[in-house]
């Protein structure tokens, strides 16, 4: 009896399982490889994206910082800017911690011609202008002559002085006479009859032998 033989696949089929086989376990690699691929693009753009994120709050905030910083700067050189040419216009140099809307005030009375009874910058006496100025720049309401402008203050002394406070004077007789609005650096700002509106000095000796007393007018700023 013959012997019944082994079967065996054709060649041509082993020969296709063999590609088909390769075909896939290549596929199955492309496949994993572009996984791979697409997470670490997908992990890349995330970080990029977080770093630029982070970088654009970063340069916002720098520039609202600079942005700030530079007005600050701005406004700061501006005011000074003005002090100085207050300074120069009434020869105080001022320090900046003074009321800058009075500085601004009692530079524009400069020059004011003298006029008997008057207030405004057209023509004004001593009490006037001081009535004038402080009811403009502090909505404070002053007696009207010079001798009870003292009402409106408190008595201080000489060394106590500063921008804004009222010096007076007794030019004529025992009585007050006069009164100007100090400046600094011993000067002070006031109608005299012959020149107006001037700047003198407390040291200058006409001034120093009237002088009579100085105060702070009650409802200024501290």
């Amino acid at each position: 009896m013959k012997k019944k033989e082994d079967w065996k696949a054709p060649p041509f089929f082993v020969y296709n399982f063999e590609i088909s086989k390769n075909l896939s376990m290549k596929r199955s690699r492309l496949i994993y490889v572009l996984i791979l691929l697409t997470t670490s693009i997908m992990m890349s753009s995330c970080k990029t994206s977080h770093h630029i994120a982070v970088n654009h709050h970063n340069t916002a905030h720098n520039t609202g910082h600079n942005t700030n910083s530079n007005s600050n700067n701005s406004l700061n050189s501006n005011i000074a800017s003005k002090y100085r040419l207050y300074s120069d216009k009434l020869g105080v140099t001022f320090k900046g911690s003074e009321d800058l809307k009075l500085v601004s005030c009692l530079s524009e009375w400069l020059g004011t011609p003298y006029k008997y009874g008057g207030n405004t910058r057209q023509g004004t006496d001593c009490s006037g202008m001081v009535s004038a100025v402080f009811k403009e720049v502090y909505n404070i309401n002053m007696y009207r002559n010079s001798a009870d402008q003292l009402k409106n203050v408190k008595v201080i002394d000489k060394s106590e002085l500063r921008a804004g406070d009222l010096v007076f004077f007794k030019i004529y007789n025992d009585t007050i006479s006069h009164v100007g609005i100090y400046l600094g650096e011993n000067k002070f700002i006031h109608s005299s009859t012959r020149k107006g509106v001037v700047v003198n000095s407390l040291e200058e000796d006409y001034y120093k032998k009237c002088y009579f007393t100085s105060g702070r007018v009650v409802g200024m700023p501290q």
